[in-house]
């Protein structure tokens, strides 16, 4: 596994040994140790989540030094508080807790202090009860060693000491990675971490309920406290959450409940261990799916800019291609077309002079072909840049265009509809608009449209926007599109609505409409739009 920023020596060489957090919390190990045993009872035995949580933080070259730490301080503190009747036992104890909890975590932790809190603390969780499990084992073997007696019946002490155990790291490892992150880059505010005065919710609720002369249920004060921690995990995350089931146990322990007193032993430790667990987990998901929501909204919000700046491309490229057509189209008109007209006024003078029917023949078969080619010039033309738009604008367009003479002369009944201000629309809308409708009706006179087509083009202004909406109508009923292969024709359609940014939709099934398309302009149409720039 490669080492980590803090383990490089480079690093560390250049900085003084109180500004690295790793001896840091070695210095302060041998000290914390006597405290929190000190601190611990009945409920939980402190001590086992500082020894979990000193290993994960520390870097894997520490750990020699932090066991002799450890071992030392039991040695003293056994010989000083007579915790164990013979020397063997005392140093069994010293030792073997300390390696039991370093292999489970080296063994199914993984450890890796660059792994972030909200991912470690369920590991962490689930190391301190399989090594609280086993070091019960532990201590319960040496209590029969030690002076062949227990204090209460075997499973009791089996249960007790693991109980113990959990119990305190459930409670110490969480407090432990949430001041290694306040050292760390990913501090947060302390009123943040305070839910804003939320988090001593629960414990006040205890301490209010302890000062009541009766309470009739002794559970009462620790179940009312539970609702605003599971709160407190759901809405502000596992931070606030470590705090809070925190200062509700020092609350438990402080006011000398009822409840303490009455429960079995191993009750409270065991309700105590499966509430932090509960809670905790609870905020790690919430804190994970909120850190994915961030990241899916910032996602969200690169694509949609990507999104932009695409259409706003393909504006501008549909711009140019038009205004390359129309370039087109004008050269096509001046030049070939003035030279095929050209052509025709000398045929028609050769058609004068000319007296022998073979060559009258001849000429008039050139004259036809000219005329037509002149046709066809023109509806190229038209392809390339409908003249129509230029002269009469989108409205007249539509209603009289080239394509709306196309399906009156294949003798479908059209119609349409325009309100609203649609002449003062962008040159590039406008020709997408009108090429949609062209290539309708190019589709609906090739394929069918029952007889009928309609196209309504509707433009609402507003104060802040213009909402424009095409829909094209025909009687032929449902449509067998293939969507591997939708067709040229739709696929040019799609891709016009889109290079203007608009909603386009097609219905296969009805013809009532058969295209819609829905666009919202930004600004409101109460004067001419301008025309992107080019």
């Amino acid at each position: 596994m490669p080492r980590d920023a803090s383990e490089n020596a480079a690093i560390e060489a250049q900085s003084s040994w109180w500004r690295r957090p790793a001896l840091i919390w070695l210095a302060l190990y041998p000290l914390a140790w006597p405290g929190l045993f000190a601190i611990s009872g009945i409920f939980w035995f402190l001590p086992a989540g500082l020894r979990l949580g000193t290993l994960w933080l520390l870097p894997r070259r520490l750990w020699p030094a932090m066991a002799v730490l450890e071992i030392a301080t039991l040695l003293v503190m056994g010989r000083a508080l007579d915790l164990y009747s013979s020397i063997p036992a005392l140093l069994v104890g010293a030792a073997l807790p300390w390696c039991i909890y370093a292999v489970v975590l080296r063994g199914i932790g993984r450890h890796g202090r660059g792994t972030a809190s909200h991912r470690a603390l369920p590991r962490l969780l689930a190391v301190g009860f399989v090594a609280a499990v086993f070091n019960s084992i532990l201590l319960t073997g040496i209590d029969l060693n030690d002076d062949g007696t227990l204090a209460s019946g075997l499973p009791s002490m089996l249960v007790s000491f693991a109980l113990g155990d959990f119990a305190g790291v459930v409670l110490v490892v969480p407090i432990m990675l949430v001041l290694a992150d306040q050292s760390g880059p990913a501090r947060r505010p302390w009123p943040e971490l305070l839910a804003y005065g939320v988090a001593l919710a629960p414990a006040l609720i205890v301490l209010a309920l302890a000062l009541l002369p009766v309470i009739e249920a002794p559970v009462y004060p620790l179940a009312m406290a539970l609702l605003p921690l599971f709160l407190i995990a759901y809405r502000y995350g596992w931070r606030p959450a470590t705090v809070a089931y925190g200062l509700l146990c020092l609350a438990i322990v402080g006011a000398r409940l009822p409840m303490v007193t009455t429960l079995r032993p191993g009750q409270l430790p065991l309700l105590m261990a499966m509430v932090g667990c509960a809670v905790l987990l609870l905020g790690v998901v919430t804190e994970a799916l909120r850190n994915k929501r961030i990241e899916m909204d910032e996602i969200v919000r690169t694509l949609r800019g990507r999104s932009a700046e695409l259409a706003r491309a393909a504006n501008r490229m549909a711009a140019l291609q038009e205004q390359e057509r129309r370039r087109i189209g004008v050269e096509l008109h001046d030049q070939i077309g003035q030279d095929m007209t050209a052509i025709a006024t000398r045929l028609r003078i050769v058609e004068l002079t000319a007296t022998n029917p073979a060559v009258l023949e001849g000429l008039a078969s050139i004259s036809n072909l000219v005329t037509s080619a002149h046709g066809h010039l023109r509806e190229v033309i038209n392809e390339l840049h409908p003249a129509v738009l230029d002269r009469f604008g989108l409205a007249r367009a539509i209603a009289e265009g080239p394509f709306a003479e196309l399906l009156r002369d294949r003798g479908v009944l059209y119609t349409s509809r325009v309100q609203g201000r649609v002449d003062d629309l962008p040159d590039n809308i406008a020709s997408a608009l009108y090429r949609i409708c062209q290539e309708a009706a190019t589709n609906g006179a090739r394929h069918g449209c029952g007889g009928r087509m309609h196209v309504r083009l509707t433009l609402v202004p507003t104060t802040v926007a213009a909402e424009l909406t095409l829909e094209i109508e025909d009687q032929f009923g449902p449509i067998a599109i293939d969507p591997e292969r939708p067709g040229r024709g739709l696929l040019n359609i799609r891709d016009r609505a889109d290079a203007i940014g608009a909603d386009y939709r097609f219905n296969p099934d009805s013809g009532m409409p058969r295209h819609r398309l829905h666009l919202w302009l930004p600004i409101p149409v109460d004067k001419p739009l301008p025309s992107p720039p080019r």
